[in-house]
């Protein structure tokens, strides 16, 4: 890997010109959903209570990490088709991963209640699919833990079951082996493939806790997945056509150790967390980026998905990744968390010092082509999913930081949210926005010559 070469600050003309930039987007954010504590659907108060007493339900142990939306057009119109006169219902899916014990279902749909802080989840796809039974569990049909997901624009929805329990305790255990679910959103939820990760491939370690789905085809055949295998440092590819799967093994995914301490809002503590961040940039020439970086890190790398999807190049472990897989010559200011990439080559990153930050991939990934676009400790604290839908940024943040330490259990302070902002809104002050942007512009016939993406 390239050493590590801290950038400057800028000075004080740059710091004064981020908090301006910043100031100026604060009201882009929106929060559209909020929670002192999450609660679910229940049958009735009665068995809500049951479970509460039962210690099946701990609402301070149930967090929130991922969201994602689907527009249900199954009348036929398109996504966001401004000349419809009826608009397309809204479905929005989170994910509450059983890092915890009292979590009774860890991923669910919104249910919007008369004011965004009376909102209920609803078990997805039902209560019984994420009921982990004491005594007999059938592992194809059972939701264990899931970290996040993938809607892909066919309306596929892409979930990673990690099958493991309490990940933030001292009585972690494993429930089921890790697998990959695909439901049908078009198709009253029904499961398209249920997909069990080879046991080559899950080490003992292994917490698969992103995905991203790249679609080749007009009818989704041709479709691969990337995950990422967050502790044992992997990326596992899998082929949805030949329901295969492959491990990457890389130095890029790997943490840097002295990028492992984080200070979130006072709260300090310590983690060790390699590949994280996954974003695919847009189709040129029949290929595409995915751009990637380690939670302990502060550079971004990327690698070219045809080369993901060469099966036999992977086949005997780890390989020389120099000249395939690219490394930023600098760096961010602070650690990043999850990043998604707009169709026309945008890169928006979350940071651990409660904001958001975006960069044009036409430019050189320095200080200079970073901007700050978005920062707010209070409704912004540790951001752990994002996606794009439309033209329009969703986000998660739920003070994650009091769960790796002692919880701050305020009963009447918000703790999650999910936030919403317009992407032209958010990047319009900034250099990332170039309206006449030709992305084949600094695309050459020469991997090696890619390199000056992310050279000064």
């Amino acid at each position: 890997m390239v050493p590590y070469r801290y950038c400057c600050g800028g000075g004080l003309i740059s710091t004064l010109m981020m908090t301006v930039l910043a100031n100026a987007a604060a009201g882009m954010m929106k929060v559209e959903y909020s929670w002192v504590f999450v609660d679910y659907t229940f049958a009735s108060p009665n068995h809500r209570e049951s479970a509460i007493k039962s210690g099946k339900f701990i609402p301070e142990n149930c967090v929130i990490l991922d969201v994602d939306t689907f527009y249900d057009t199954s009348d036929g119109k398109l996504l966001l088709n401004m000349g419809s006169n009826t608009a397309p219902k809204q479905r929005v899916f989170v994910t509450i991963p059983r890092i915890k014990p009292g979590n009774p279902a860890s991923i669910a749909e919104i249910v919007p209640g008369d004011s965004p802080k009376s909102v209920l989840l609803a078990p997805y796809p039902n209560w019984k699919a994420n009921t982990i039974s004491e005594n007999k569990l059938n592992c194809d049909d059972t939701i264990v833990s899931v970290f996040r997901t993938k809607i892909d624009h066919l309306g596929r929805f892409w979930v990673v079951d990690v099958g493991t329990v309490n990940q933030f305790e001292n009585t972690i255990h494993s429930v089921c082996p890790p697998k990959l679910l695909i439901f049908d959103l078009k198709n009253n939820d029904r499961v398209i493939k249920t997909y069990q990760f080879l046991s080559s491939h899950v080490k003992e370690n292994s917490l698969f806790t992103n995905i991203e789905v790249d679609v080749r085809d007009s009818n989704g055949r041709n479709t691969f997945a990337y995950i990422s295998d967050t502790t044992a440092f992997k990326l596992i590819v899998y082929d949805f056509k030949n329901d295969d799967s492959w491990i990457i093994d890389q130095a890029y995914f790997y943490p840097f150790p002295n990028k492992a301490h984080f200070k979130i809002n006072g709260v300090n503590f310590d983690l060790m967390d390699g590949l994280l961040g996954l974003a695919l940039g847009p189709k040129i020439q029949n290929d595409r980026k995915l751009y990637f970086h380690a939670f302990a890190s502060i550079r971004e790398s990327w690698v070219y998905t045809n080369t993901l999807q060469n099966k036999s190049l992977f086949q005997n472990g780890l390989i020389d990744g120099s000249g395939t897989f690219f490394l930023s010559s600098e760096v961010r200011e602070t650690q990043s968390s999850v990043e998604v990439m707009t169709n026309s080559g945008v890169l928006i990153y979350a940071s651990m010092d409660n904001s958001l930050s975006c960069w044009n991939s036409q430019d050189p990934f320095t200080s200079k082509y970073t901007h700050m676009i978005y920062k707010n400790d209070e409704d912004f604290q540790f951001p752990t999913g994002m996606k794009i839908v439309g033209d329009k940024l969703w986000a998660v943040s739920c003070q994650l930081q009091n769960h790796f330490t002692t919880m701050v259990t305020n009963r009447k302070s918000i703790k999650c949210r999910v936030l919403v902002g317009r992407i032209d809104d958010l990047i319009r002050r900034t250099g990332c926005n170039k309206r006449s942007a030709n992305l084949d512009i600094n695309l050459t016939d020469d991997p090696s010559k890619d390199r000056l993406v992310f050279s000064g």
